[in-house]
Order: structure tokens, then sequence, then C-alpha cells
């Protein structure tokens, strides 16, 4: 079953209109709690991931789940959503000359290319898209080769090193809502425009059986007889360092952060063996869907099951921030000028991952921390 089939069903499932934009209610930054600020609301749309320019512009993806009419959208300062790049872009690729078909991933080199990961449909191929935002202008589209995916892939994050012009995609594929697990990571030459895909199946990409559990609800899929099972899901959570040394990863099930020297991930000549050889446990993290690290090396990630975030270490997980409705579901992670920015979604309870049944209760956020380390 192509992705595209899959994402059509889980609409379904949802049983969400496409809306014509997202509503969106910006605050000058308000102190919700002691030590976390919200940015926005938003009261139509889930937030997906977001990504800051270097020059400051804030860039967001809108969740496919919610099927939205713009896929990804710049937060303006006065609080108004604009379709990025542009609105043929963002409305997708049935209207006009291009378009974006579902987007979860989106990130900013150095020198302000927001790349933008397009997971596809059945009428549009899976690519990366990046566009200039110092110049506004298109820079490259790199289509995702067919034989670096499989049928129920779910191209879902990605990290960029910039030392080696090399795009790290997480696979997470659908888990077991659809198909097979195969979990992998998709490499992507930005050169060459080659992509290949490496440790399929992993152990170390593929989900525990543990049930993901938030506030007495099970992350669950319903099936079409009516009977329901946990969902587990594997490779998702990654981010690479500041020296472009390590990419950091885990499963959303698991309390695993593992890394492996980004070098290595590049070297086309390494089979999944090497590869697999150079993977190395960093440390504890809680099950989780992103992460982040900031320039000294600290690694930022989610806790889904007890809405929090928290540190990541080698002698554990540290929590930062914890509050049961600002953090429900805390997704997409993003550094700014000592801020770590934080979307937050409440993906678990959307009908797909809620054992059918469609329970979230908007708004939902982006927020702020200040990191004090």
């Amino acid at each position: 079953m192509k992705t595209s089939n899959i994402l059509n069903k889980v609409n379904t499932m949802v049983a969400i209109s496409a809306a014509i934009a997202c509503t969106f209610i910006f605050s000058q930054a308000h102190a919700a709690t002691d030590n976390i600020e919200v940015v926005a609301e938003m009261t139509n749309t889930r937030p997906g991931n977001l990504t800051i320019t270097p020059n400051g512009r804030m860039i967001l993806s809108q969740q496919p789940l919610d099927v939205p009419e713009l896929r990804v959208v710049e937060v303006m300062a006065n609080g108004e959503l604009q379709p990025f790049p542009t609105l043929d872009w963002a409305d997708g690729p049935d209207k006009g000359d291009v378009g974006f078909a579902a987007v979860i991933g989106v990130h900013t080199s150095t020198d302000g290319i927001v790349w933008i990961l397009d997971m596809g449909s059945a009428t549009s191929q899976a690519k990366l898209v990046g566009w200039d935002s110092v110049n506004n202008r298109l820079h490259k589209i790199i289509p995702i080769d067919k034989s670096a995916t499989v049928d129920n892939s779910f191209l879902q994050d990605f990290a960029i090193d910039e030392k080696r012009e090399q795009i790290y995609i997480a696979d997470t594929t659908l888990g077991n809502l659809f198909g097979e697990i195969k979990s992998a990571f998709v490499v992507v030459d930005l050169q060459s425009g080659a992509s290949r895909r490496v440790l399929q199946a992993h152990p170390k990409l593929m989900p525990p059986k543990h049930t993901v559990v938030i506030n007495g609800s099970v992350l669950g899929a319903k099936r079409e007889d009516g009977s329901k099972e946990p969902i587990y899901l594997g490779l998702n959570p990654i981010a690479i360092d500041y020296q472009y040394e390590w990419v950091y990863f885990g499963t959303v099930n698991g309390s695993e952060l593992f890394r492996m020297p980004a070098a290595q991930l590049a070297n086309e000549s390494n089979d999944d063996n090497a590869l697999a050889a150079q993977i190395e446990l960093y440390g504890e993290k809680r099950p989780s869907d992103g992460i982040t690290i900031d320039k000294d090396g600290t690694v930022y990630a989610g806790d889904v099951e007890n809405s929090a975030v928290g540190i990541v270490t080698k002698n554990g997980f540290k929590t930062i921030a914890k509050d049961k409705a600002l953090l429900s579901w805390p997704d997409g992670f993003a550094i700014d000028h000592g801020w770590l920015y934080v979307t937050q979604n409440q993906l678990h309870l959307t009908a797909p991952l809620n054992e059918g049944e469609a329970q979230g209760t908007k708004p939902y956020r982006i927020l702020r921390m200040k990191l004090t380390n």
C-alpha cells in the first residue's frame, strides 16, 4: 500500500474536513507556568514541526492527519499564518503548478535554506524541497528515489549534515498501523540527489513492545473488525550535533537514545553490518516524538507519557518542564537565541492513534522555554 493511500485511509478515519486555514491566536509569549511560555495557540489545525531561520523567520508544518489546506506556513510577527514558501507550494499538488502533498519534517541550514520533506502522494513523488529564505527563491528539488522507500514508508523527520552535504531521513514506516514495520534511514546526497535506504529493520531502529499509555489511554489502533491493538512506532526522533559529528536517534515507543558517527552514515561503502557496528547507546530517554540538540551538545526530548520535556544524558533522563495540558504530546523542537521551542498537538488523541476515538481539545500550541544550561 502506498504512503499516499495510507494517508488517505488515515484521513478518512480521522474524518476531518480540510479547513481553509488555521485560526491562530498570537500571544506576547505570556508565562503559562514558571518555565513554559505560550507563544501561540492554534484553534484549527495541529502544528507539526517547526524551524526558525537564521534571520528569525518561524516556519511551521501542519499535521497531515488534520488534512490542512496549507501544508507549510510562516508564522508572522503579528500572528498571521502565511503560506510558505508560496501559496502554490503550500496548497498542495492538486492546485497550480507545484505543491507539497504531506509535510511534517522542516529544518533550516545555517545559510538559510529551509528544507521541507514532502512525504508524497499517489500522484506526487516524495521529495525534499530547499527554499532560500534569504533571497526568497527556490534552491533545489530532490526527488526521493522509489528504491529508497517501501510501500508503507512514512518519511517523518530528518537531520541536515552540512559538512558532508547529506540529509538523513527517519523512515518510521507506519508501524503496525498498516503493513510490516520496516524502519530505516534514507540517506540523501544533496549534491548528486541520490538516495539510498540503510539499516532497514535493524533492532535499534525497531520499536520495543512497550505499550505507550498517556493519562490512562493506550496509544492504539482500532481495526476494521472492531478489535484494538497497541501501536508500535520505530525510528522517528533524529538530530545531528552542531559539529556534524554524531547523528542521534531513537524510536517513539522506546526509552533508549542511540547515536552513530555521521561520517559513517554518509559513507556509501558501508553496508548494513558495518553501519550497525558503529551504533552506540547514548542515554535514557522516554517514549517520544521529536528531539533536538543545542550548541553545547545537550539533547532535548519529549516525554509523551508524562506530558513533559527533558534532557537526555548518559546518566539518565532529566525532566525540565512538565504540564499535563500545555505539553500534551510535545512534538517538534527548535532552538533559537537561548530558547527551546516546542509544538504541542495532542497527536495521541487523533482517532488513528486513540483506538478510533477523536478526543483532542483545542487549542494546540507553540511553546518555548528559556535554556539555562
